[in-house]
């Protein structure tokens, strides 16, 4: 583990002093991206106001590749995979003078006043407990994007930043940049049967946060979402995570049975479609026979989202 010391860090000028009157911590789990790690250190050291705390849960050491901490205070946890014991793994380990826990996902590009915002949203607002903010690009539902070209977006639309944009209300968060107030998930915690990808663990997490207080989407909240492939899971194994993970949440009571239908219903109509020409960097073929799996172990009552481990 790297801990860099608050007083090892440069001194934040009078202006930003002002600003930081809550304290931010930014999670990022990750895996098999050692890339990813430089870039995402740089852009969060890059910051109008600097995170007091950067969590990066890995599986090993080999996920992080070399980075310079840029005099940040980075914790380094290593344990086991998956996106949800990830971030629990660093909600555990948050400092506890912390006000506003961040999750970015490693391939996420913020723009340079993410954090700052963030932190002043929160702050005029206590009945305010989670945030996601605008996605300029999302490679994850398209093309995916360079970290150079993902730079060059967030910095050409800085200009609408600071343009004073209502906020708007949210049902749940996009994980691959949400915020959070630190004392409404004191003990909310990521689902662990969303294993590898954990997908709809943002759904889920966000949807029991709201419970505790509202939720909003802010348009100052600027990045880019890369999608790289790199850590992705098999498609087999996403394709049966997007039918039996939907069918679990309905479960759980966090979806209602027709939006679970829906999302079911529209994976496999898009895996099924898109098989027949696929796209160079998604397995939509994969995604379809686990779409299939999944689906025939619901109609044989079997929901169990871990499974997906082990196909």
């Amino acid at each position: 583990m790297t801990t860099l010391a608050a007083d090892d860090r440069p001194l934040l000028t009078a202006a930003q002093t002002q600003r930081a009157a809550l304290r931010v911590a930014v999670v990022i789990a990750t895996k098999g991206r050692p890339a990813a790690t430089a870039w995402a250190v740089r852009l969060l050291a890059q910051q109008t106001q600097r995170p007091d705390q950067v969590l990066l849960s890995a599986t090993s050491a080999a996920d992080l590749g070399p980075y310079d901490a840029h005099g940040l205070r980075i914790d380094e946890l290593v344990g086991t995979a998956g996106s949800s014991v990830q971030r629990n793994r660093a909600l555990d380990a948050l400092a506890p003078e912390i006000d506003v826990v961040i999750f970015f996902d490693d391939d996420f590009a913020p723009e340079r006043h993410w954090v700052e915002q963030c932190a002043a949203l929160f702050e005029n607002d206590s009945t305010l407990m989670g945030l996601s903010g605008r996605t300029l690009r999302d490679g994850a539902t398209g093309q995916p994007v360079a970290w150079e070209e993902a730079v060059a977006l967030v910095d050409g639309a800085q200009h609408t930043v600071l343009e004073a944009a209502p906020l708007r209300a949210g049902v749940d968060l996009y994980g691959c940049n949400m915020a959070c107030r630190a004392e409404a998930i004191a003990d909310l915690r990521f689902d662990e049967r969303l294993v590898l990808y954990g997908w709809m663990e943002d759904k889920d997490f966000s949807r029991r946060l709201a419970r505790r207080g509202r939720l909003a989407y802010s348009d100052s909240l600027l990045g880019v979402h890369l999608g790289m492939q790199g850590g992705r899971v098999s498609g087999r194994r996403f394709g049966y995570s997007q039918v039996v993970n939907a069918m679990y949440l309905c479960r759980k009571g966090v979806m209602s049975k027709k939006e679970a239908a829906s999302n079911i219903v529209r994976a496999l109509c898009m895996n099924c479609v898109k098989s027949v020409r696929p796209e160079a960097h998604l397995d939509r073929r994969g995604r379809l026979i686990g779409n299939v799996i999944g689906i025939a172990e619901m109609c044989l009552g079997s929901v169990k989202p871990e499974r997906a481990a082990r196909l």
